[in-house]
């Protein structure tokens, strides 16, 4: 299944840390559209209401996660280029994921397989810093 939205975390360098302890998965958390939260919910995906900090905006928003890490050449630009987990929240973005089994409390499982980002994405932290961008790339 494809499903796209608004990258809000990103967790796709390192596992994902929860409350002081690492969950062992990569992650990435996005906000959806009323349309896409519609279609996970009718998959019986669960999809959380979240209240943005920064904007006091509520959205809908779906975590997709991996117990492994994604290799670099299942993350690319929607124009076909490989950029890896170079990239930040707030990118556009559709995200390939398989469905888990059905869980009474948590609903389908959503595991990331890939994920295309739009061609004018936000920079990840590598890119958005120069010199750490140009220290990984020398």
């Amino acid at each position: 299944m494809v499903t796209t939205g608004i990258a809000k975390f990103v967790y796709l360098d390192s596992t994902e840390t929860y409350n002081g302890e690492d969950t062992g998965r990569w992650s990435l958390t996005i906000a959806l559209d009323s349309a896409e939260a519609k279609k996970l919910s009718d998959a019986g995906v669960k999809v959380r209401s979240y209240t943005d900090k920064d904007t006091g905006k509520e959205m809908k928003i779906r975590k997709f996660s991996t117990q492994y890490k994604l290799d670099d050449s299942s993350i690319q630009t929607k124009s076909g280029d490989t950029i890896g987990s170079d990239f930040g929240a707030e990118s556009e973005v559709s995200v390939l994921w398989k469905p888990g089994n059905a869980h009474p409390t948590h609903g389908v499982a959503t595991y990331l397989t890939a994920i295309k980002v739009a061609d004018d994405h936000t920079p990840g932290y590598k890119s958005a810093d120069g010199e750490l961008s140009e220290f990984l790339t020398a």
